[in-house]
């Protein structure tokens, strides 16, 4: 049987080692934690497979090239890291909803023509068209009624009085174009304003026409370009590298109705709730369908057949189209000297109607 003093120094050991053994646990206990998520970081779980839920998909419809595009272009691969990028093979396609006449009916058009600045109808082109004209500045408006996209054209070539003032900036521009669509409840929810992109335009007389310039200083007008925010850290890009599916250019001229010069708003809406996960092409299948003439060259830049074009970067994105489709789908998109850019639809091709 211990004694009074044994005991006491089993208990002063009992309490000292308990002491370092609790604050070993204090500190091991994060430690793991951490170690944990770091390996889950490093070695994450692999995505559920793709379930394409939609089954199989359109082709996308990226329309017509605005350039002669040569059938036998060469291509040369020079990226950054002297190989083909390592991309993911599945990702997200959206469905983009037709809104339709039950929702943006006649008499709805007419009244967002009113907010335009356009009171006076002129005539109905199409079961689905309407056509106003301002009174007073003669500009003209077209607009549809199944999603209320539209194009305003101003007859600047007569009316030259933007030629006043000087250019807006682009933060003016932007404030101004974006008071005009809320006004007519068509300020789209996903557009990124950091994204923003504005040209300055002086009228040329000589040529009649307006032509881009360098500096504010220079300009009497500005374009604004609007781009939808990423989705799934992907870029989402129109059919046309140097324009928007949203473009507006605007004038300092505070008369009713001279302040848009020209414009067109191409807006179909994505249902970003409403998405199935398809597989992708891999990037070498990619490269070959480019080789082999299958993408849509966006821009030719200043190349030609004469000698290979070089690609520098290659990665994935959307595509946004400017005509009616029902799914936001992916690409590949092809950058090269010159200017040169190409989209490629990056869906496999089994998931394609028609393949």
């Amino acid at each position: 049987m211990l004694t009074l003093t044994e005991t006491a120094k089993v208990a002063k050991k009992i309490i000292k080692y308990g002491a370092i053994g609790i604050i070993g646990l204090t500190i091991l206990i994060p430690t793991v934690r951490a170690s944990i998520k770091y390996w889950d970081k490093l070695h994450p779980a692999p995505p559920p497979p793709p379930n394409a839920a939609f089954g199989k998909l359109p082709a996308i419809e990226f329309g017509e090239s605005t350039q002669v595009i040569p059938t036998d272009l060469q291509f040369q691969l020079q990226t950054a890291e002297g190989t083909l990028p390592n991309l993911d093979n599945q990702t997200k396609v959206y469905f983009i909803t037709t809104l339709g006449s039950k929702f943006f009916d006649e008499e709805k058009t007419r009244q967002k023509a009113g907010w335009l600045g356009f009171p006076l109808e002129s005539r109905k082109t199409s079961p689905t068209q309407f056509f106003f004209i301002n009174p007073q500045t003669k500009a003209t408006l077209q607009i549809d009624t199944i999603n209320n996209n539209f194009e305003i054209h101003f007859p600047y070539q007569e009316d030259r009085s933007f030629t006043n003032f000087p250019a807006p900036n682009q933060i003016q521009a932007l404030s101004e174009l974006k008071n005009l669509l809320s006004r007519a409840q068509l300020w789209p929810n996903d557009i990124d304003e950091a994204k923003t992109q504005s040209t300055f335009l002086r009228y040329q007389p000589a040529k009649n026409k307006l032509i881009a310039v360098s500096s504010l200083s220079e300009a009497q007008l500005i374009q604004i370009n609007l781009f939808r925010a990423n989705q799934n850290e992907l870029p989402i890009l129109p059919p046309h590298p140097n324009g928007a599916n949203i473009s507006f250019i605007i004038s300092q001229n505070n008369e009713l109705g001279k302040k848009i010069i020209n414009g067109h708003y191409i807006h179909y809406p994505i249902n970003y709730d409403h998405w199935a996960t398809y597989p992708l092409k891999s990037p070498n299948v990619a490269w070959e369908e480019l080789k082999t003439g299958k993408a849509y060259v966006a821009n030719l830049g200043n190349n030609s057949k004469q000698k290979p074009i070089i690609i520098r970067k290659i990665y994935l994105a959307y595509f946004d189209p400017d005509i009616a489709q029902n799914f936001l789908q992916p690409i590949f998109v092809f950058e090269g000297d010159n200017q040169f850019l190409a989209y490629l639809s990056a869906i496999d091709s089994i998931w394609l109607k028609g393949q």
